[in-house]
């Protein structure tokens, strides 16, 4: 079956092979990406997403495009989505900046708590790199495949220190005697889209909120915990294991 993409100015008709082969985690190169949520021809933060991705070319030294925000509308009626995730893609190759936008089908889970596992990764904390979300994406690629294959929904991410900072395509906050937790920055995660408004609208309901470092064990002590993205929302989690 065709798709309709946006790569470097031009719309174009690929099969789904060719967009897989361009998934992070399948596609190594220098660059970042975004995953968005397109709801009736909307995509929802967009302008907070196209922010991020600028930051995150600049910290690694890409000159971030010009972006028509219109294409983005485009690929949803064009490839007749109500629902859809949608990913930007910046990479250089060589000299040359390349971008590509596509639509995707997206059908919103109707699970009402996601059952996750722990993984141990080689993440360092305090990356300076950390909140770009890069390209080079194997270890949340791989983290979310080894959750998958084991009956899971998804997978928390220990760094070096032993602390969870995030899941492999999501952020984490829990909640202990009416405190709102997540982790810092620092520990390794990235400044997630949904991770800033859900601490902004805490703030605004009088909900403290402070973060912190996130051990398995204060995880399993916490009165109830959740991941946050821009396709999923905010889900409960349970069955927390080794």
């Amino acid at each position: 079956m065709l798709q309709e993409i946006f790569l470097d100015g031009q719309c174009l008709k690929v099969r789904g092979q060719i967009i897989h082969a361009f998934t992070p985690g399948e596609f190594r190169a220098k660059g970042v990406f975004e995953t968005m949520l397109g709801l009736d021809g909307v995509v929802l933060g967009l302008s907070l997403h196209l922010k991020r991705l600028r930051q995150g070319l600049k910290a690694i030294n890409i000159t971030p495009p010009l972006i028509d925000q219109s294409i983005f509308e485009k690929l949803l009626v064009s490839n007749k989505l109500s629902c859809a995730r949608v990913r930007l893609m910046v990479w250089q190759a060589g000299k040359q900046t390349h971008m590509m936008a596509v639509a995707l089908p997206y059908k919103v889970s109707n699970k009402k708590i996601y059952r996750v596992c722990l993984v141990k990764t080689n993440r360092a904390d305090n990356d300076r790199l950390a909140n770009v979300k890069s390209l080079d994406y194997g270890v949340f690629a791989e983290a979310y495949s080894y959750a998958q294959a084991n009956g899971f929904d998804e997978a928390l991410l220990l760094n070096r220190r032993g602390h969870i900072f995030e899941a492999s395509r999501a952020n984490i906050f829990w909640m202990k005697d009416n405190v709102l937790y997540t982790p810092p920055l620092s520990s390794g995660c990235l400044n997630g889209i949904t991770r800033q408004q859900v601490m902004k609208q805490a703030k605004i309901l009088k909900i403290f909120v402070q973060e912190r470092n996130l051990t398995p064990k204060s995880l399993k002590e916490a009165d109830t915990a959740f991941l946050t993205n821009s396709l999923i929302g905010l889900k409960p989690i349970e069955m927390i294991t080794a």
